[in-house]
């Protein structure tokens, strides 16, 4: 259940078209789950919520730092509600201009589709009136031992991966054959191959990740908004064996002598 927390410090800033809120504090356990939410009814007003985690809880105090993002209107000011000694407290936050080590910060976490749309987007708060995304399932790979446990230690792990790509353009056949060109070019295939097998799942997708994006940078140019490669995994069920039967050996029975 989610309630209102406690922020030591909140803070508001513009990137590009967007308002940052950023905030700190310290969780009493390990597992909480943070995050700003928009108060609908209240234009420019939001909430900081904290969820705790289900079942055993480690209580280890533990500072975080959040950062949200959301549309910006251009206002000056917002407003922040969170907990003060148990009661909710409206906090009015200057909004300021992003600083050079924030926006850096804010770069390294973002893919390089979506700081080129971005840059070319510039300080535009206008939705883009055409625009499609596409999805597909790539393969997947199974990974012995990776789901073992206690009785069947050889037990796999099945991960599947998966393509996204968001576009401006006017259909979803348009970014689909932009796709199927990428995997004509370079080395996306060859890194799709390698990340599809066991010996090559460990080292992860993000050469895969940055080859099909780089290629689709290079194919649609600035009508490229996003490209993101997830998984999914699951442990496969374990094989089912008939229970072993054993058999006792009879053994003659001894007569005592008469």
């Amino acid at each position: 259940m989610s309630k209102l927390g406690h922020l030591d410090r909140i803070d508001a800033f513009e990137f590009a078209h967007y308002l940052c809120l950023s905030g700190q504090g310290s969780n009493p356990a390990l597992g909480w789950t943070n995050w700003f939410s928009a108060i609908d009814p209240i234009p420019n007003t939001w909430e900081f919520l904290q969820e705790p985690p289900a079942g055993a809880v480690l209580p280890v105090a533990m500072p975080f730092q959040i950062t949200g993002a959301f549309a910006s209107n251009g206002v000056k000011e917002v407003v922040v509600r969170h907990a003060l000694k148990g009661k909710p407290v409206d906090v009015r936050v200057q909004v300021r201009p992003i600083s050079r080590l924030e926006e850096e910060a804010i770069a390294a976490l973002m893919p390089a589709s979506a700081r080129s749309y971005l840059r070319h987007k510039g300080t535009d708060r206008t939705q883009p009136q055409e625009g499609a995304s596409f999805t597909m399932q790539l393969g997947s790979v199974d990974i012995p031992f990776a789901g073992c446990t206690w009785n069947d230690p050889p037990r796999a792990r099945r991960h599947v991966l998966h393509l996204a790509v968001d576009a401006l353009l006017t259909s979803v056949a348009d970014i689909e054959t932009a796709v199927l060109d990428a995997f004509k070019r370079g080395m996306v295939a060859a890194h799709l191959e390698t990340v599809l097998t066991p010996t090559g799942w460990p080292y992860g997708t993000q050469a895969f990740h940055d080859a099909i994006e780089a290629c689709l940078q290079t194919i649609l140019g600035e009508r490229l908004v996003s490209v993101r490669v997830t998984t999914t995994s699951h442990c496969l069920e374990a094989e089912q064996r008939p229970a072993p039967v054993h058999y006792l050996r009879s053994m003659p029975v001894l007569q005592a002598p008469a």
